[in-house]
């Protein structure tokens, strides 16, 4: 049966060199023969917004806030904007999905490329496609209605930093079949952060708004000023340099990289993360600006940016279910085994995401089901390409590990 087989686990992809893998969700099918990629361990850190002290306060705040809503009170969303910005929280209010996190649902657009993550929003509810029965139906309809005017105080108010980044939106969101929310009515934008139309300054604006706009003689004085780290992250985890470069700022990148700002962002940072200035310019395939930071970082490391062909969820999954199937069809052989041996697969990926080739090393004791398992992986994997330093596609090659219970 499938449960006499090891779990098949999707490590790292491998091409040429060496990369990090961002970690995927576990099918809750089949979870004992699931394809996964390994989530690497990160080291501690500690940077202004992951703070122990301050994600503390904030989730005091938001249990306050959702506690009240569910126990029905009069909050007025105005003051409560007030208090928020106040404090120096321009968190939206937000819900949890079971694909991700979203404002738009309480009526606020916000462009990062990879979406948000879960502590940039204040999350007042969790939304599923099929509706629970707690907290309620009268309970959602509270928490959109106040979300939708407390975000809309927020973005109106002229402490709020982002306006060119989040916005109001008027559009609908629902849910599609797989679960995630669709977004209908979107602003159309050709830039993966932020709005390609700004909008006016703010009277006292950050060095990441004027990074957006390249306003190099203004971006310069408060340099010189000497109150600020040129390598604090905001909100969406973007330095100032990764927002000048999102916007193809030249003047602002040379000012903020001649001011020691890092090509891999905050200090909990790496050029290996995906909003790293570094990144930031990959994404844009700015040719230029990568090889202006390259002397600033180790030849191995810029080396390394090569992005490895990786699979989306649906692949993940269509990629189990056939595993479990073939597994059962073996069941007879493995059960008279007692060893478990592990095998990688690899595959050929050519630059149109096209699996090629595929071959087991070693081998396993069934060299039938060394055939099917690469049937099966070049007829349902189909992979997003690899990319080179420069973010160009390329080929490359990815491998998955199987245990298999061998004589």
């Amino acid at each position: 049966m499938a449960s006499r087989t090891l779990a098949v686990s999707l490590l790292c992809l491998t091409l040429l060199g060496t990369a990090a893998c961002d970690p995927r969700p576990v099918s809750e099918e089949n979870q004992d023969v699931n394809a996964l990629e390994e989530i690497g361990s990160e080291s501690a850190c500690i940077d202004e917004l992951s703070d122990p002290e301050l994600l503390r306060s904030q989730r005091r705040v938001d249990d306050a806030l959702r506690k009240a809503l569910l126990e029905g009170k009069a909050l007025d969303p105005a003051a409560q904007a007030a208090e928020a910005l106040e404090r120096g929280d321009f968190r939206l209010a937000g819900a949890l999905t079971a694909k991700g996190v979203s404002t738009s649902v309480y009526g606020a657009q916000c462009r990062i490329m990879g979406g948000l993550s879960a502590r940039a929003i204040r999350a007042v509810s969790f939304l599923d496609p099929v509706p629970a029965e707690k907290p309620g139906p009268d309970y959602l309809m509270r928490a959109e209605t106040f979300a939708r005017a407390y975000n809309a105080a927020i973005l109106s108010d002229e402490r709020y930093p982002y306006g060119d980044i989040c916005r109001k939106f008027d559009g609908k969101v629902a849910f599609g079949e797989d679960g995630t929310l669709q977004v209908q009515d979107a602003r159309p934008s050709d830039h993966a952060f932020g709005f390609a139309d700004l909008g006016s300054v703010r009277s006292a604006p950050t060095l990441a708004e004027l990074a957006r706009r390249g306003s190099v003689s203004r971006l310069d004085g408060l340099l010189r000023s000497g109150q600020y780290d040129v390598n604090t992250p905001d909100l969406f985890g973007m330095t100032p340099l990764a927002w000048a470069i999102a916007y193809r700022r030249r003047g602002a990148s040379d000012l903020l990289l001649r001011a020691e700002s890092s090509p891999g962002g905050s200090r909990c940072q790496t050029i290996y993360d995906r909003r790293s200035p570094m990144q930031v310019a990959r994404v844009q395939q700015w040719v230029g600006m990568l090889r202006r930071m390259q002397p600033l970082v180790t030849e191995d490391d810029f080396n390394a940016l090569q992005e490895l062909p990786r699979l989306s969820d649906g692949d993940i999954d269509r990629f189990n279910h056939g595993l479990t199937l073939l597994n059962d069809s073996f069941a007879a052989q493995f059960s008279k085994n007692r060893y478990l041996t592990k095998h990688r697969i690899y595959f050929t990926v050519n630059s149109d995401g096209e699996s090629t080739g595929c071959r087991i090393e070693p081998a396993t004791t069934y060299p039938d089901y060394d055939e099917k398992i690469c049937a099966l992986g070049l007829d349902v994997l189909h992979w997003k390409p690899a990319r080179g330093v420069f973010g160009n596609v390329i080929d490359g090659e990815a491998s998955l590990i199987v245990g298999v219970r061998s004589k």
